[in-house]
């Protein structure tokens, strides 16, 4: 009884701390920042913060330390000990997944800046499908919304997950940009690593696979890196079509199938096109992706659209009125990815000009912008989103691809490659080609160091000084905008 009452006491404690908190720093950060997946709770008279990842647990202690400190020490009622500390790396923050040898990894950290953006995009995360946690970035089968386009793919990855079934080796998803095959690939890899925490696992993309086999032939470490690659439990390639017309790569991914298949491995794989129809592709290796299930992911219906609207627009704390719902199904798009940017475009405007009402078809039309009619509209061209934020920010689109490190080039090409990973289809690597840069983990990281300053309400710097964040941001969806008419 004793204990019970103590338990009691100290969730009080936590819950009056997380208050507090929330009327310091106000309730959009406090939600953004001390959401799910961090966790925080006293340990005596030591208050412990625990965030999915470094770069979460280093913002909390430059920005929050001290409010953390000033409302715990009021709720306690004395001095507090503050400690802020991410969690546990769940084997690497970015497309490596594997390490040489196994070990059981709590769970936590980012995963790789590529994922598809299949339905629901866990809020608020260390990622994007590169930070990606299992208490918040790893995608998750409970976070896919299900529908009739969908189903079958859905069942069929839960089933490579979860089941002991040795007929069940190889899975080939495919489907256009955004409609959650890189979703599907993580939470297999999410649930596989929680029944099997020893097991031995690799998610990668075609393009690092790529990029590893040639580094290997260069240096001359083939040998360790078969020994790695082909003593796995499970192997996941995400955009395996990049392997296109190259005919040595193809053949290391063909033996590299063949001999963790010998051992019982399981294989993912997804793809924008069906096996048969990625051109240039070797017969051996596309008839191995035939040996198994080859399942394709559809666009949502009109009713999944309806459920993505309204879960995406509720984490992000929108109150849509059922009249806004349809005005949404209608014109964000027909993937889960362009509902996505609808959604966060809508929020950024509404957080500028909405108060406290629930959103106006107003603001919807201001959000989403005259050319997203229903009924079709050109999409989204990054030479638009490139030409509004040279507009917005006062740099020369030769500067922007450029090798420039000025702050106000690099605030420039954060915005292009968050705007373009949003709104477009299109994957990291392409946006890192459309900016002129060798490797897309540098337009990934600028992307994230954007979304950090909006979410932070930091000032960067525009063509006359500095702006709020997220005020360059709705300046530059408005610039698009005229520049797409």
């Amino acid at each position: 009884m004793a204990r019970t009452a103590t338990i009691d006491q100290g969730s009080q404690r936590e819950r009056a701390l997380s208050n507090a908190l929330r009327e310091a720093i106000g309730s959009r950060k406090h939600d953004l920042w001390f959401g799910s997946p961090t966790t925080i709770g006293f340990h005596g008279a030591t208050v412990r913060v625990r965030a999915a990842t470094a770069f979460a647990s280093e913002w909390i202690e430059r920005n929050y330390a001290d409010a953390i400190r000033q409302c715990a020490d009021d709720v306690l009622g004395a001095t507090c000990e503050v400690v802020i500390e991410a969690a546990p790396p769940l084997r690497d923050p970015a497309i490596e997944a594997m390490p040489e040898t196994a070990s059981a990894t709590p769970a936590g950290s980012p995963m790789p800046a590529e994922c598809d953006g299949a339905a629901i995009s866990p809020a608020p995360r260390a990622s994007s499908r590169s930070a990606a946690c299992v208490s918040g970035a790893w995608r998750s089968f409970g976070e896919f919304i299900v529908g009739d386009a969908n189903r079958l793919a859905y069942e069929s990855a839960r089933q490579m997950a979860d089941s002991d079934d040795a007929a069940l080796r190889v899975l080939f998803l495919h489907g256009s940009c955004g409609v959650g095959k890189s979703h599907l690939l993580q939470s297999v890899c999410r649930n596989f690593r929680e029944r099997r925490p020893a097991a031995r696992f690799r998610y990668t993309t075609g393009e690092q696979f790529t990029n590893e086999f040639v580094a290997a032939v260069r240096d001359g470490s083939i040998e360790a890196h078969r020994k790695r690659m082909r003593r796995l439990d499970l192997l996941v390639i995400d955009d395996v079509h990049f392997l296109a017309n190259k005919t040595a790569t193809q053949s290391e991914c063909l033996h590299t199938i063949d001999a963790i298949g010998y051992l019982g491995a399981k294989v993912v794989l997804a793809s924008d096109a069906h096996p048969r129809e990625i051109a240039r592709m070797s017969t051996p290796l596309v008839s191995r992706f035939l040996a198994g299930m080859v399942v394709e992911v559809g666009e949502p219906d009109r009713a999944t659209r309806r459920a993505l609207v309204q879960t995406l627009a509720a984490r992000r704390g929108l109150n849509l009125t059922p009249a806004a719902v349809d005005v949404l199904v209608e014109r964000a798009g027909s993937t889960a990815r362009e509902i996505e940017g609808a959604i966060l475009a809508l929020t950024a405007v509404h957080a500028i000009e909405g108060g406290m009402e629930p959103p106006t078809r107003r603001l919807i039309d201001r959000a989403l912008g005259s050319a997203r009619q229903a009924g079709g509209s050109r999409p989204v061209r990054i030479a638009d989103i490139v030409a509004g934020v040279c507009e917005v920010t006062g740099v020369e689109q030769v500067d922007l691809v450029g090798s420039g490190r000025h702050r106000r080039v690099v605030t420039a090409r954060g915005l292009v490659a968050h705007l373009a990973r949003e709104l477009t289809t299109l994957s990291f690597p392409e946006i890192a080609t459309a900016l002129g840069r060798s490797t897309h983990s540098t337009v990934h990281a600028a992307a994230a160091r954007f979304r950090a300053s909006v979410a932070a309400g930091a000032r960067v710097e525009d063509a006359h000084g500095t702006v709020d964040a997220s005020e360059l941001l709705d300046r530059a969806m408005r610039a698009m905008q005229r520049h797409r008419i």
